[in-house]
């Protein structure tokens, strides 16, 4: 083992030693069985694994539910090596689906479909020739609202066989959305403090206007074009007091080491970063005053060309290099 991990410093092997004749390796677990002189292979599950699946009562079309039990009886009956662990193993998913409240009797349907496709697939040599189907495959997506899907369903099947026979639709169905996704759970941020946006910046008093993006807090990149610092006090003050009127939060604890110690910022970085903005220069070339509240979409640069923009491409731009047309982009004036 040591041989094989001086190979390469990334690369590093481990070894398992067998505890009561057993091995596992994946989700497999070999058995050294001393009766018969041979391996024997069987299921094995992490003791982590906390055995849920799909429930039986969750609002998804009956195909997720069945998949979930299929796939545990397929893996069954490719890795069990014996009749004793294949029965132990359907125990099991039996054991696993009553724990998701599926029926017993949907449980035992599917394992009794799957064996005999796996007994006449083991002992039943087809020698007749395969048929290519010649029929075009589409799939089709249908929203899951339970009886009403599968009319649509029916009813689409039936014209497509009288007027286009040679078409073969799959459909699969889509649930909805849950609950969890109409319920807001953080706070939502304020405009002018997401990062990772796109942001633009018109001109109060002519036509001209600057877009540009960031990563970092889009007030630290407009306060580096030249924007007032207290032109976003008044909605930073109006969430703090919405902050300190629904809830009683407490001040941190904070060491004597972190409340004395001081941020030192490099303002003349930040002179030199205002001075050289085209925003910066416009309000001081025409004494005009920007708006500094408005956002757009990057590929408004390809479509409508803004004055003060001296770079044009960006990371956003590749991958429309020739942007969209005017007809598909928001217009920035309205």
């Amino acid at each position: 083992l040591s041989i094989l991990n001086e190979f390469h410093p990334s690369i590093k092997f481990t070894r398992k030693i067998e505890d009561n004749d057993k091995l596992e390796f994946l989700d497999v677990q070999v058995i050294r069985s001393s009766e018969q002189q041979c391996f024997e292979t069987t299921i094995y599950r992490k003791p982590t694994f906390t055995g849920l699946l799909t429930s039986w009562n969750s609002y998804v079309p009956i195909q997720y539910k069945k998949a979930s039990i299929v796939s545990m009886v397929n893996r069954a009956l490719n890795i069990c090596s014996t009749y004793k662990h294949l029965e132990d193993e359907f125990n099991e998913i039996r054991r696993i689906g009553l724990l998701n409240n599926y029926p017993l009797s949907f449980i035992d349907t599917i394992i009794g479909i799957k064996l005999s496709q796996h007994r006449n697939k083991t002992f039943t040599k087809i020698d007749t020739p395969i048929i290519e189907n010649d029929k075009k495959k589409i799939y089709v997506e249908i929203p899951f609202i339970q009886s009403s899907t599968i009319g649509l369903k029916n009813k689409i099947k039936h014209l497509t066989n009288k007027l286009k026979p040679d078409l073969d639709i799959q459909f699969f169905f889509k649930p909805p959305s849950s609950t969890q996704a109409f319920f807001q759970n953080k706070d939502p941020i304020v405009k002018h403090m997401k990062s990772d946006v796109v942001y633009y910046v018109k001109c109060n008093d002519c036509t001209h206007s600057y877009i540009g993006k960031t990563e970092r807090q889009c007030i630290r990149r407009l306060n580096e074009h030249g924007a007032p610092k207290t032109a976003y006090q008044q909605q930073c003050n109006h969430v703090s007091d919405d902050l300190n009127h629904n809830s009683n939060i407490q001040e941190l604890r904070r060491s004597s080491r972190i409340r004395n110690k001081t941020t030192i910022t490099n303002d003349n970085n930040s002179d030199n970063m205002i001075a050289k903005s085209s925003i910066t220069q416009h309000e001081k070339e025409t004494g005009h005053h920007m708006d500094w509240s408005n956002f757009q979409e990057s590929l408004l640069i390809k479509a409508y060309e803004p004055e003060l923009n001296k770079t044009t491409h960006s990371v956003p731009l590749l991958v429309f290099p020739d942007g969209l047309p005017r007809v598909l982009l928001p217009n920035p004036d309205l």
